[in-house]
């Protein structure tokens, strides 16, 4: 598929301060999350393994920057043309916004490129406001709620990026 080298050129990484590496499971026991998604986490007692079948089944990253894990994320394919995006972003991402939000565009482009994707898909905590704008700003629309699909009973939102 892809390298973490291919992927720091793609995505214009400051490195060697800021950089892409391969995910490893450690990094999941590094991060600082934010208060929301450690909230989520706590509310599903098998979220980490679930989350380690994913990452190891899939494209699965860390972005770290000034020696902290800044995002865990990824994607894996469904089927040959649909894949799903996940994003584990730490407390201190939001001080680097507009950089992880060009890198995160760069991303979807070269993973859908390479991968020939022609529908990624997110899912987005209906309550994650941040989370909800952001996947817009990054070119996904809109496809529906998932009414209680939250490892919480929660609702979730399903955005869609379409590649023709």
């Amino acid at each position: 598929m892809f390298s973490a080298d291919e992927l720091n050129k793609a995505m214009r990484m400051k490195y060697p301060q800021h950089k892409i590496v391969s995910w490893s499971p450690i990094h999941d026991r590094l991060i600082e999350m934010n208060d929301f998604d450690l909230r989520i986490r706590r509310s599903f007692p098998e979220f980490q393994q679930t989350f380690l079948q994913y990452a190891a089944v899939g494209t699965s990253f860390t972005g770290i920057g000034d020696g902290r894990i800044y995002a865990m994320f990824g994607a894996y394919e469904y089927w040959p043309g649909v894949s799903e995006a996940w994003l584990i972003p730490s407390k201190d991402l939001s001080s680097k916004t507009i950089s992880f939000h060009r890198a995160a565009l760069r991303f979807f482009d070269l993973y859908c490129q390479k991968t020939r994707t022609k529908r990624l898909q997110v899912t987005v905590h209906a309550l994650n406001v941040h989370a909800v704008e952001w996947i817009k700003r990054c070119y996904f629309e809109h496809e529906g709620t998932l009414r209680c699909y939250g490892p919480d009973g929660s609702d979730y939102e399903m955005f869609a990026r379409i590649s023709t």
